[in-house]
């Protein structure tokens, strides 16, 4: 096992860190398979309001791919669809049943699995709702299967600073874990599984099946295990940077449901509030916000992320490639003599408060406490940046219309974590402006 030296990131001390306790969520009234979250996706809607569908049937597909598809995860009738901008689809919404009716699929063992014809495999996964999770660099769109990649990443932390821990997800799935990198082992003979720290010592109680499989320990620094971090990290040609990369969630319901011949509905969500310690939370998957969280502090916002998540209206559902609830409070709008106070609970990159000489956990808000100005070459976020990048100069290369510049500098290589964004004292969307011309290049191409 190798251990990744990362300098760069944020290392954020909040109270509200989840509890390692797991709790089970009763059947919601209501489930949605959401299409705002996930990257990239043209949908195709194959349902309409009032139709009765089962665990596994499929909801919408991807007009660039109609194979992949996205299913039900539950039982019962279509509620609502609904619609964003230009009759863009957002959510499918069931009202669901007390029990599941599945779409059933022949189950497989793990010789049926490394026998399978590969095509047939990627059929069944893409069918059964699953291939989605597989997600191919620089874009993080879905995997290309006709592309063989180099390396194929499996983050068993997730994403976000709060994601859920990995032996709770391990839980009672140990041979579904086994089974996933069977599968992973179909396409790449290279997989690199990445944990943090401060997550190796419940790994390890999981048994030598799971240990001997981990080859990257990160630190316990944001985001020092993202795949985009890691990737550039441990990359060593050109030809790496179309690697593969899967969440140990993901990794775990494709074992299921080829072990099972369901679709897995189970997931795991992890839910933060200020100055609060909440438990695990093991519910359906597309569960709704409300059924996590009851009571919501006014003016607060709620996003799937810390640095980079989307934000959520009290209605919304939980998505596919979401595990995280973050509740923000709003904070004073404004402070007597702020810029001369010591600041003993702010969290600072620039060691402007005395917090950062302190352990005391940070107390954050979502307000911006001033707004935007232009950027003033402060080089706080490319102190950083994990991925030893500039953002403020790409911003200013795509601002120029110098694409070819922005690209120079590094513009692939963003792994989307949001600190720049956190760090700007102008209060630039960095973050935003990148992810956006990634995209845009993407669709280019």
């Amino acid at each position: 096992m190798k251990t990744l030296k990362i300098s760069r990131g944020f290392n954020l001390n909040v109270a509200e860190q989840p509890d390692l306790n797991c709790v089970h969520l009763d059947l919601p009234s209501s489930l949605g398979c959401c299409a705002g979250d996930i990257p990239h996706i043209r949908p195709k809607l194959l349902v309409k309001e009032g139709q009765r569908v089962k665990t596994g049937e499929t909801l919408f597909t991807d007009k660039r791919d109609t194979t992949i598809q996205y299913v039900s995860p539950g039982t019962g009738l279509v509620e609502k669809i609904i619609y964003g901008d230009r009759r863009r689809l957002m959510e499918v919404l069931i009202a669901p049943e007390s029990e599941d009716e599945y779409v059933e699929y022949d189950p497989v063992d793990l010789d049926g699995i490394t026998g399978m014809p590969l095509d047939f495999l990627v059929a069944h996964l893409k069918k059964g709702g699953l291939w989605q999770g597989l997600r191919q660099f620089p874009a993080l769109d879905f995997a290309d299967p006709d592309h063989s990649p180099s390396m194929i990443i499996v983050a068993m932390d997730g994403n976000d600073l709060f994601s859920p821990r990995p032996d709770i997800i391990l839980k009672d799935n140990i041979s579904a874990f086994e089974a996933g990198m069977v599968i992973l082992r179909r396409f790449s003979t290279r997989l690199e599984v990445v944990c943090r720290e401060s997550s190796l010592e419940s790994i390890l109680k999981q048994g030598s099946l799971v240990a001997d499989q981990i080859t990257h320990a990160a630190p316990d620094i944001y985001p020092a295990w993202h795949p985009g971090a890691v990737l550039y990290q441990i990359k060593q040609e050109p030809s790496e940077n179309s690697a593969w990369c899967i969440r140990l969630e993901h990794l775990v319901m494709m074992g299921r449901f080829l072990l099972t011949g369901r679709y897995p509905v189970e997931k795991v969500v992890t839910v933060t509030r200020p100055g609060e310690q909440q438990p695990h939370m093991r519910g359906r998957q597309g569960m709704p916000l409300s059924s996590l969280v009851e009571n919501m502090p006014e003016n607060s916002i709620v996003t799937t992320g810390r640095f980079n998540g989307r934000i959520l209206g009290k209605d919304a559902h939980i998505g596919f490639f979401e595990n995280t609830v973050n509740i923000i409070e709003s904070g004073p709008e404004e402070e007597l003599f702020g810029f001369v106070r010591p600041g003993l609970n702010k969290p600072t990159v620039s060691s402007t408060f005395l917090s950062s000489l302190f352990k005391r956990p940070a107390k954050m808000d979502c307000t911006l406490h001033g707004e935007a100005r232009a950027c003033i070459n402060c080089s706080y976020c490319e102190r950083i940046c994990p991925n030893e990048l500039m953002p403020s100069f790409i911003m200013k290369a795509l601002h120029a219309g110098e694409l070819e510049e922005a690209l120079a500098l590094g513009l692939m290589d963003c792994c989307k974590c949001g600190l720049c964004s956190f760090a700007c004292p102008s209060k630039i969307e960095l973050t935003q402006i990148l992810s956006d011309a990634m995209d845009d290049y993407y669709k280019d191409k």
